[in-house]
């Protein structure tokens, strides 16, 4: 999937960190919600999956193009992408608050809606850390504060689980790829090493400078890693299908998980969207690190 992924890379690499910021210094510009919104515009697929999470999917008036998930989604207006929302469109819907990640590719059209008048919500999108900040942050605009924090407490026990179980274990050398022509995978610093640390694995470009490194293969056959995590060939728009993918990497049985049959297939929405699932996609990826 290699167009959303590319874009969901770019959104992260333009994600800034929130800490415990509190909602109100989250806002683009001076307009604020003094009720409850009740026409939600998502441009974000993570915070659309969010608030359906903290039972306010049904404020949500627009989408993006990306959204797929949960499947009501699928029926709701489109409003562009995360990049190129459409000014038009997402008027045309007369929301009262637009919900977005930091994202400097639309910032003027942001900052346009918010002198039009409308409340802009900035979330953070980067690190585990930040996905709490935003549930938290939505579950207090839209008075679910106590589901908010106990979908957040659930969620901390399950990544206290994955940590608890792979402990002491082994780190198999892991390289996980987003992209391919040319091969595009997490550097360190970049959400998914934070994710291969917490599953018990060692980034094989953990001491790369650069979040999302192009890797020639050259380079693949002499980092050797013991694991491939493919996540490039989910949804809909990839640059090849899985079966093709399998076929190039065969060629490369120089590659230690390549000769061990340690190569894995990934769906890329549970990386590319820091949101409630990125803990099914954290065990799902200790279970392939941690077969036993």
């Amino acid at each position: 999937m290699i167009r959303v992924a590319v874009t969901w890379l770019t959104v992260l690499l333009l994600s800034a960190t929130a800490g415990a910021q509190p909602a109100s210094e989250l806002y683009l510009g001076k307009p604020r919600p003094t009720t409850v919104p009740q026409r939600v515009v998502s441009l974000a697929p993570n915070l659309t999956e969010i608030l359906f999470a903290i039972e306010a999917g049904d404020k949500i008036v627009g989408v993006t193009r990306y959204d797929d998930f949960p499947e009501e989604v699928k029926k709701l207006p489109k409003i562009g992408g995360f990049l190129d929302p459409s000014l038009e469109a997402i008027l045309a819907l007369r929301p009262n608050l637009v919900v977005c990640v930091k994202n400097s590719g639309a910032k003027d059209r942001l900052e346009a809606l918010a002198r039009m008048g409308v409340p802009i919500l900035v979330l953070p999108a980067y690190r585990m850390k930040d996905i709490y900040t935003s549930i938290r942050v939505l579950g207090e605009v839209f008075h679910k504060t106590d589901v908010a924090q106990s979908l957040i407490q659930t969620m901390k026990t399950r990544v206290k689980r994955v940590e608890q179980k792979v402990k002491g274990l082994p780190k198999p050398a892991v390289l996980l790829v987003y992209g391919h022509r040319p091969v595009v995978a997490a550097g360190s610093d970049s959400f998914g090493d934070a994710m291969l640390s917490l599953a018990g694995g060692e980034n094989v470009l953990k001491k790369t400078k650069i979040r999302y490194p192009m890797v020639p293969m050259e380079q693949v056959i002499h980092l050797k890693p013991q694991v491939i995590i493919d996540a490039s060939a989910s949804g809909t728009g990839a640059e090849m299908t899985q079966s093709e993918l399998e076929k190039t990497w065969k060629t490369w049985k120089i590659v230690p998980a390549i000769k061990t049959g340690r190569l894995h297939f990934f769906d890329s929405a549970l990386w590319f969207r820091p949101g409630p699932r990125i803990v099914d996609g954290l065990e799902k990826l200790a279970e392939i690190l941690h077969p036993e």
